[in-house]
């Protein structure tokens, strides 16, 4: 099945307008990409998987969906059927489909994740009082505020900009990078914790004022009207709340009586 850019439905479309009485004439529509959906379903636009999957990894220039399968049936000059509805390709242009109707595509679903107001994290740090001192394993733990979304939870946006469906975006934990001040760092996916089970920790080799942060990466999924829900392509970075952790050297003494 052909695949059409944006310059081929705007032809498309062009030359629907400039149809005479003896050339052929055409109604067209566009379904969602999903199991055997055509315009006769009775939810042709309910979006699926499947239908994003298809324009995974597009830049915005071959279309970033969701995919949609084109269809075309004969019309006679009054524009009754003469027809049945027959598959002539799909697209990643949604909004470029002749006959499409108003959907959500995926640029303003990136939109509004982009907007989402995530979570800041911020550290619990063990020692207490953020004081530890040199070669003793300090424990981090991610904490979330109750301010913003964090992973898991879900922000309903506004229908105003999507076109009037109901569209939820769901943030999801991709990764944690744990910045310790002294020029290291720690990749994971993991919140840490307290001592002494937390797997989150450092030690550092030299005593100073170290600046010390988890700086969250998240991913994201939406729905559309409660449906399944949908990976989105690419990823937020939010930077951490810092905090100043002091590292002390210990010092031995002997003394005499």
């Amino acid at each position: 099945m052909s695949t059409y850019d944006r310059a081929e439905l705007h032809a498309i479309k062009a030359q629907a307008a400039t149809a005479t009485a003896n050339g052929p004439r055409y109604e067209y529509a566009s379904v969602a990409n999903c199991g055997a959906n055509t315009p006769a379903s009775p939810n042709p636009d309910d979006l699926c998987t499947d239908a994003a999957r298809y324009c995974a990894d597009n830049t915005a220039q071959q279309g970033l969906g969701p995919s949609v399968r084109l269809f075309r049936r004969a019309v006679n000059d009054s524009g009754q059927p003469t027809g049945p509805w027959e598959q002539y390709g799909i697209t990643c242009f949604p909004e470029d489909a002749p006959g499409a109707r108003p959907g959500v595509t995926m640029a303003m679903v990136l939109a509004a994740f982009h907007d989402t107001d995530f979570a800041v994290a911020s550290l619990h740090i063990q020692p207490e009082g953020n004081v530890t001192l040199v070669t003793l394993p300090t424990y981090f733990e991610l904490k979330w505020p109750t301010k913003g979304f964090q992973p898991d939870e879900v922000d309903a946006v506004d229908p105003t900009r999507m076109a009037g469906f109901r569209v939820d975006i769901r943030p999801r934990l991709k990764s944690v990078v744990y910045v310790y001040g002294d020029g290291t760092r720690e990749r994971t996916v993991s919140l840490g914790g307290p001592y002494p089970g937390g797997d989150v920790r450092h030690t550092y080799a030299e005593g100073g004022s170290f600046e010390v942060r988890a700086d969250v990466t998240f991913a994201g999924q939406y729905r559309v009207n409660g449906g399944e829900w949908i990976d989105i392509p690419g990823d937020v970075t939010i930077r951490g709340t810092p905090e100043t952790l002091q590292v002390k050297t210990a010092k031995a003494r002997l003394y005499t009586r």
